[in-house]
């Protein structure tokens, strides 16, 4: 255990961080009509064309019906196709259409701004170290289930 103790405001600025970040997502993306779940979606599908949808599901985290709700959203906005697998009947892929693919350049574009704006002050040396710790974080965490659900 670490002498860390239960509490400690490390995770309340990890909190904090990653709201303002996603706040700052969903500003940029309101002027696209997008949220940030349906980036998030879009990256996976854009990154492997032709995605089952229980596949994205099992990546993000999330249950059937909140992905298909997303899903559904992107498909009626014609940035998502959604067809039947010709191997499997039963299994639903994903495709970027036309549409989705102009949307990709400047959704990567508003991921690189905020990013920028984020690290913006640290030097490359700082950027290493902050990588190898956030990296060595997640790794501690893994899945999540095996951490304490309260202080003792």
């Amino acid at each position: 255990m670490s002498d860390i103790p239960c509490g400690d405001n490390l995770s309340s600025t990890l909190r904090r961080l990653n709201l303002a970040i996603r706040r700052a997502f969903d500003v940029a993306l309101d002027a696209h009509n997008l949220t940030q779940a349906q980036s998030e979606v879009m990256r996976h599908v854009c990154q492997q064309n032709g995605m089952e949808q229980r596949v994205l599901q099992e990546r993000l985290g999330i249950t059937s019906p909140t992905l298909t709700g997303i899903v559904d959203g992107l498909v009626e906005r014609r940035l998502l196709a959604r067809q039947v697998s010709p191997e499997d009947g039963r299994v639903k892929q994903l495709y970027v259409t036309d549409a989705g693919w102009a949307l990709d350049a400047t959704m990567a574009a508003v991921a690189r701004h905020i990013e920028s704006s984020l690290l913006q002050g640290f030097s490359p040396a700082e950027l290493a170290l902050l990588n190898d710790w956030l990296e060595r974080m997640l790794a501690n965490v893994g899945d999540g289930r095996e951490l304490p659900d309260r202080c003792d």
